[in-house]
């Protein structure tokens, strides 16, 4: 009965550390989102998504962040992915993953999701940062985003393909939203 017992405490504990191990590898401990291991897996899925439940991908990325380190410090730099990742967060849901890609990039993956739905998700993410941002004007948030959608490919597409797109289509936003970001104190000026 010893045996059994002490048997029975290893496992638990060891299930345990298994817990926290797993936890360790899929989360990024500066932000509490999934991490680069976890968007990797799901990016490195080699069969086609679906036909039949499409698939969108969305890649953002933070403006300002080498600026925000050089002006106030890395630390400030930490507090600013964090600040955004936690307004992105506010929209994840079991058809919605979000998680950090490395450095100032992040990823959401919407399942069986349409232009419409993916659209309404992108306007609650800016809304959480321009109300994050109005709040904090010391360090507002800028970012670009960019997304693809598997039912806009003429075959199903791989993850990585879709992935592809979305990060093209990101640049093209990175670019309008610095030429907007730039105009702005040209008008102050005025």
């Amino acid at each position: 009965m010893t045996t059994f017992a002490v048997e029975l405490v290893r496992a638990v504990r060891t299930a345990a550390l298994n817990r926290e191990l797993q936890s360790k590898v899929y989360l990024d401990e500066a932000t509490g989102l999934p991490n680069k291991n976890k968007c990797e897996e799901i990016l490195g899925q080699e069969h086609p998504v679906s036909a039949e439940a499409p698939v969108a991908l969305c890649v953002f990325d933070l403006n300002n962040l080498h600026t925000v380190n050089n002006r106030f410090g890395h630390e400030k730099g930490d507090e600013y992915i964090r600040s955004f990742a936690q307004q992105l967060g506010r929209v994840a849901s079991e058809a919605c993953f979000v998680g950090r890609d490395g450095g100032d990039e992040f990823i959401a993956v919407l399942w069986d999701a349409d232009r419409a739905a993916v659209e309404s998700r992108l306007a609650r993410v800016r809304a959480n940062v321009n109300e994050y941002s109005e709040a904090h004007p010391d360090m507002p948030i800028s970012y670009a985003v960019g997304y693809a959608l598997s039912s806009d490919f003429d075959e199903p597409p791989t993850m990585r393909e879709l992935f592809s797109q979305a990060d093209k289509n990101m640049y093209i936003d990175k670019n309008r939203v610095k030429t907007a970001e730039a105009a702005v104190p040209q008008r102050e000026e005025r």
